[in-house]
């Protein structure tokens, strides 16, 4: 049987991953009281459409930036290239926070999607200078992290180690997407 092309650049399908994946409702993996404070500290920034079409602002690509500066995840001793996330210093929190059956797969989406992020490290940084869109108080956030939490979403919903194939919940729909599409998505 054939499957549809997917639009990669249109949103997931509206599943709920934890439904779909009861895998990951099965624990934290990072410190969620800073988590929380980093999303009551954003949560205000709106999205707003940029010149040329898109959108830039919203809260994730902050919190996740926010998040990454509490854990001190960034490679301090990167070059010019830009902002690095440090494997070894979020594999340390990761393996802390996380239950030992989860932290297997959470290993291996950091390992992929840190090296990935860290490949884009110099585009991230330019999108970063770019001029801010106009939202009193709102600067650009380096996309580093929030590509990385995002990247790890997606990767462990492709490889989720229990996944229900609910089609009334979209379950299929879900994973169709994320298997057609690609995890990194710059």
């Amino acid at each position: 049987m054939i499957q549809a092309q997917r639009d990669c650049l249109a949103p997931p399908p509206p599943a709920s991953p934890k439904i779909c994946c009861p895998w990951m409702d099965g624990g934290t993996t990072y410190n969620d009281t800073i988590y929380i404070e980093c999303w009551g500290r954003f949560a205000q920034f709106p999205m707003v459409p940029i010149p040329g079409g898109g959108l830039a602002g919203g809260s994730a690509g902050c919190v996740s930036e926010c998040l990454f500066n509490y854990l001190d995840v960034f490679d301090h001793n990167s070059s010019d290239d830009g902002k690095l996330i440090n494997f070894y210093a979020l594999n340390e929190h990761v393996k802390e926070i996380s239950d030992p059956d989860r932290y297997p797969l959470m290993y291996l989406a950091m390992r992929y999607c840190i090296g990935e992020a860290n490949r884009r490290a110099t585009v991230f940084s330019e999108i970063q200078q770019r001029d801010p869109p106009v939202v009193p108080g709102l600067d650009n956030c380096n996309p580093i992290s929030g590509f990385t939490m995002s990247c790890m979403n997606a990767y462990t919903i492709r490889f989720c180690p229990d996944w229900t194939p609910n089609e009334e919940e979209g379950c299929d729909d879900l994973l169709d997407f994320y298997t057609q599409c690609p995890l990194n998505p710059y």
